[in-house]
């Protein structure tokens, strides 16, 4: 069973019962803070996890409906695939309702459902009007679509049907991609008595394992993951769509804020200058000027910059795109793809919103020249459509590319050829794969072995299996078993009795334990031929009882002991010297008696010594008689 993970967002005007309904469906109350529970509205996004059935795990995101607590909306309805947009029954459509709904739209939300609470509380007649003023709101966009859901969440009317609809829609909804670099805008940052800093986000994209060194941007603070949660829970890993709480090492946590990212080093920049894409909204009536001062949101940042146009001195409402520019007081992570939304500091209202084209604009000049290459880079070449659709599927056959990216076919053909020969693409077991999504694979494993091979040294590997398992939701499995087989032809890994570890690494005692360990195989070397119970010596050392199988299974493995019953071994050392001493002080063959009367040893340990040579083939036994073979 593969798990989905997804983010289900609240929005809508303040004490609409976003709060409320967030506890009629998951059961906890997002409202923690003092201030909070005091003024009995939210200021901090609150987040609740509500797993929907067993394969669609979600996190609700509760976001502030006050319109002065824009910045934690935003903040918080980010990188979410499902919202419910609430209006209460006995109000309807109130001012912070449409400017919520007109940053959704901004942000490129495409599914969702509009949800009427309080709906108790209302006559049929007030129902109608609800629905008339949702009609006029949502006409003519995406939201038009939408499915009106009437709820109580003190009686828990119609509860249950917001339930199934939400599985409804997010069954078929593709999940966030775990291909590519590591990054999570944070949203949080506190500190835990003995244990440090811990920053929360959402994951945008990739993954994070414990032991990860990753950086904070702006700043490139270099930290290690420590611990991880979900939802309070510890996990070994997190994945794009989750909400995670990491606690870190390392860095000048001093300087962190809400709006830094933590991100895979070497792969993100920080930028103050990005090409846009902007629409503006149908709310805003106002104008602005060239080069005005504006507040800038993407992720969980908010920076002042100024709005620099290219085709006209002055910004005012239209149905058009524009192309533009945002300048940076401060810089911050983005990537092409990333949804904005522009703000106007004073008065304060909603200008648009939109996509970034480019996070590394440069100086542009006035005219259409420039527009016209800003509309190139909106469209994109036909390589980047190709690799930008491949990073996400992570894998497709050539008629599933073809299909899914809708281009002529003699551009196709061209383009693909060219991405193949320039060693951009890869074709494994008739699948297209982009060579950043095979660097992502092959970190992925070096990065679960290096992991692995710290927590459990005792062990000498992973089962390939068990790795192939793990990438499973991410690639199909015939390109993880190629890519595995290649990486072992070229020793960058190897694989020993189907486990696979890093080239450079033999089992060894955990450095911890590793004197306590020695002592345990030195003991049990003086016990000669009849040395006393394995787990005994091991309890004498005080080593950790959760170790005692594996370093069991170690010492039998690197051939260090010979096993002869229950819990007692022989030392290698000992055995040896079994073999050479009869080999020395008997003849063809030997009986029992002859070879106790060599040995000096009870029958309890001698007729194990000699069936364990018996079945490593230096005697053979017939009748009452051994014979060396």
């Amino acid at each position: 069973m593969t798990i989905k993970y997804y983010t289900i967002g609240m929005a809508g005007h303040i004490d609409h019962g976003k709060t409320t309904l967030t506890k009629a469906l998951s059961g906890i109350d997002t409202d923690t803070l003092k201030e909070e529970k005091a003024r009995k509205i939210t200021i901090e996004p609150g987040f609740a996890p509500f797993p929907l059935t067993k394969e669609l795990h979600t996190s609700i995101v509760d976001v502030p409906g006050h319109e002065k607590l824009i910045r934690q909306m935003i903040a918080g309805v980010a990188g979410i695939d499902l919202v419910l947009l609430v209006i209460a029954g006995d109000e309807g459509v109130m001012p912070q309702t449409r400017e919520h709904f007109e940053i959704l739209s901004f942000l490129g939300i495409e599914k969702g459902i509009i949800v009427v609470t309080k709906s108790d509380m209302i006559d049929d007649e007030m129902r109608l009007l609800v629905e008339e003023d949702i009609i006029e709101l949502t006409n003519s966009s995406v939201f038009e679509h939408f499915p009106i859901h009437f709820v109580d969440s003190v009686s828990s009317a119609g509860i249950d049907e917001l339930k199934r609809e939400m599985i409804n829609l997010l069954k078929d909804t593709p999940v966030k991609s775990s291909q590519g670099a590591f990054r999570m805008p944070i949203d949080h940052i506190f500190s835990v008595k003995g244990q440090g800093t811990v920053v929360r986000g959402t994951v945008y994209e990739g993954e994070v394992q414990e032991g990860d060194e990753l950086v904070v941007q702006p700043g490139n603070d270099k930290v290690k993951v420590r611990k991880l949660q979900v939802h309070k829970q510890d996990v070994q890993a997190a994945r794009a769509g989750q909400r995670a709480a990491l606690n870190l090492s390392g860095g000048s946590k001093g300087d962190w804020k809400r709006g830094h990212a933590l991100v895979e080093p070497n792969v993100f920049s920080t930028t103050d200058t990005i090409d846009l894409v902007l629409s503006t909204g149908k709310g805003w009536q106002g104008k602005i000027k060239q080069r005005s001062l504006i507040k800038f949101y993407c992720g969980t940042s908010e920076v002042m910059g100024k709005l620099v146009l290219f085709d006209r001195n002055e910004l005012e409402n239209n149905e058009d795109q524009v192309y533009c520019q945002v300048r940076l007081e401060q810089e911050i992570v983005t990537k092409r793809g990333d949804r904005f939304i522009l703000r106007r500091p004073s008065p304060e209202e909603t200008i648009g919103g939109g996509e970034v084209l480019d996070p590394n604009g440069t100086a542009y000049k006035f005219g259409t020249e420039t527009i016209e290459r800003l509309k190139r880079k909106h469209e994109g070449t036909p390589s980047e459509r190709i690799l930008q659709l491949l990073n996400k599927e992570g894998s497709l056959t050539e008629l599933e590319l073809k299909r899914s990216i809708g281009m002529d076919e003699e551009v196709f053909q061209h383009t693909t050829e060219e991405l193949l020969r320039e060693g951009a693409m890869e074709q494994i077991q008739n699948y297209l794969v982009s060579v950043s999504t095979i660097q992502h694979i092959e970190s992925s494993i070096t990065n679960k072995l290096q992991n692995f091979h710290k927590e459990y040294s005792l062990r000498q590997g992973i089962p390939k299996a068990e790795i192939v398992q793990s990438l499973q939701s991410e690639v199909n499995p015939k390109i993880v078993n190629t890519l595995l087989e290649k990486w072992i032809g070229e020793s960058t890994i190897l694989i020993t009795d189907q486990f696979v570890h890093l080239s450079h690494f033999t089992p060894h005692y955990p450095e911890k334990w590793a004197k306590r360990m020695t002592n345990v195989l030195s003991l049990l070397e003086e016990g000669q031929l009849e040395p006393d119970d394995l787990r005994n010596l091991y309890n004498a050392q005080q080593l950790p009882e959760a170790l005692y199988q594996e370093f069991k299974y170690f010492l039998l493995k690197t051939d260090q002991v010979i096993f002869l019953f229950d819990e007692v071994f022989l030392s290698r050392k000992a055995f040896d010297s079994v073999v050479e001493q009869l080999r020395v002080h008997t003849g063809s063959s030997f009986t029992v008696q002859e070879a106790k009367a060599v040995l000096h040893t009870s029958r309890k340990f001698l007729i194990p010594i000699l069936e364990s040579m018996d079945s490593k083939g230096y005697t053979m036994r017939e009748s009452t008689v051994r014979k060396w073979v």
